[in-house]
């Protein structure tokens, strides 16, 4: 008879007291860590010319690698083309619906999703019973450096259904051992305010709403809600806000939903690289970038069903590799953002959650929530144009509040910006992704 039975749904339980979720890995040396890598990428190597797996098949042998054995180590992927997300879109179109890059038969996986398609047409994911486990036990070691544990009820509002990324969030919470509570995403009030009473009957040790963080805070003052009644004292991930950039915790959900996680100690995000190679890659040479600079953010995954090879997010990464006082030894990621998000004015280049970061220092504008949208800026020299809705709580006139976050934004990202002020409800609300770059 197999053995089964309910303790397979999750993890052995850890001693509360200990430092680190899975200390041999998290503290392995380095060496040990890349003989590691080089182990589980030939066989990644193999099963590409094995399975095969045309895509990447393809691609190798255009650039001469034609067989497993010529890419022997981590330091032989730099002769690897890179792979990027368009070229999974055309894969998926010329041989609908998976395209010729699966490493397994989608009949063997367990789940199906789909990335959000705010960039393009949405790609597929699937994942395999072991594609779940290496995510959940991923997401388990940064859970544990967070101070979670299990028995800690856990919310959150991501949207669901082919999204991947609502149900991976919500097993790997279930995973670890916590209470789940997944609201559905505030598109509306009513949805926002069902969340908001159901947090004050069963409240959450841990709120976490993301990108839909802002709304519940606003629909919670419009109801009468005391947002500590709810659980909604924020309280910062760590990690967050230490130096330039973030720490890198995700790789997206079509590559590796939980790459790293951060300490707090030092900035960036211990990566975990039993599972993946993260690099920092100019495009143009296919070669690493100095640590400590900005390049595109390139993962090769390991150890899973299914697998992707030198996919480039087309995203910005560093990689940091001085030793850190946790006592993690893997090396550490920042990410800063897409690429192709960056705004370039008065020869300055940023993200927009750089201008959203000097805007929450302004106390005119941040209660209940933050609403702002900036314009794209058509030329290099003239003034950013944002907008920004005034605060509940501000009886400054409209000129004092402009004044205060242009100066805000001045001060934090060397621009000159022209601010309009905007009473509440002017600027569209979202559920989710807020859209604070728009178009003239």
């Amino acid at each position: 008879m197999p053995s089964y039975g309910p303790e397979v749904l999750g993890p052995p339980p850890r001693d509360l007291e200990q430092k680190y979720w899975d200390p041999d890995v998290q503290t392995m040396d380095p060496e040990r860590i890349r003989a590691l890598q080089d182990e589980r990428l030939g066989q990644l190597m193999r099963k590409v010319f094995d399975i095969p797996v045309p895509l990447f098949r393809d691609k190798l042998t255009a650039a001469g690698i034609a067989a497993p054995e010529d890419v022997k180590t981590v330091d032989d992927l730099r002769h690897v083309p890179l792979t990027v997300k368009q070229d999974l879109r055309d894969s998926e179109a010329e041989e609908p619906p998976f395209g010729r890059y699966r490493f397994t038969d989608p009949r063997a996986a367990v789940r199906v999703g789909t990335s959000t398609g705010t960039t393009g047409t949405p790609t597929i994911s699937l994942w395999t019973r072991r594609d779940l486990w290496i995510e959940y036990e991923s997401s388990a070691r940064t859970w544990w450096r967070y101070g979670y544990r299990p028995g800690m009820i856990a919310t959150h509002a991501h949207p669901a259904y082919l999204y991947g990324g609502g149900p991976m969030l919500s097993g790997s919470y279930e995973y670890f051992g916590m209470l789940n509570i997944w609201v559905p995403p505030p598109d509306t009030d009513e949805l926002a305010e069902q969340g908001l009473r159901f947090w004050t009957r069963v409240t959450p040790d841990i709120p976490f709403m993301g990108f839909s963080t802002g709304r519940f805070f606003e629909v919670a003052a419009k109801v009468g809600i005391d947002p500590k009644d709810a659980g909604l004292e924020f309280k910062g991930m760590p990690g967050f806000g230490m130096g330039k950039g973030m720490p890198l915790m995700t790789a997206g959900a079509e590559c590796y939903a939980y790459v790293g996680g951060a300490c707090g100690q030092l900035p960036g995000a211990h990566i975990n690289q039993d599972w993946a190679v993260v690099q920092a890659v100019d495009p143009a040479t296919g070669e690493d970038v100095p640590d400590g600079e900005w390049g595109d953010l390139v993962v090769t995954t390991l150890d899973r069903d299914n697998g992707l090879l030198r996919y480039d997010l087309e995203e910005a990464c560093a990689i940091l590799r001085e030793p850190c006082p946790c006592g993690e030894t893997t090396i550490r990621g920042l990410w800063g953002g897409r690429f192709k998000d960056l705004i370039t004015v008065q020869s300055k280049r940023f993200q927009a959650n750089e201008v959203e970061a000097a805007l929450r220092n302004v106390p005119d504008v941040g209660e209940p929530s933050l609403e702002w949208q900036m314009v794209r800026p058509g030329d290099d020299v003239a003034p950013l144009k944002v907008r920004v809705e005034r605060g509940t709580g501000s009886s400054a006139d409209d000129g004092e509040v402009a004044g205060r976050c242009a100066a805000a934004i001045a001060e934090r990202l060397g621009i000159e910006a022209t601010v309009e002020v905007l009473e509440r409800e002017s600027i569209p609300r979202s559920g989710y992704k807020a859209a604070r770059v728009i178009d003239a």
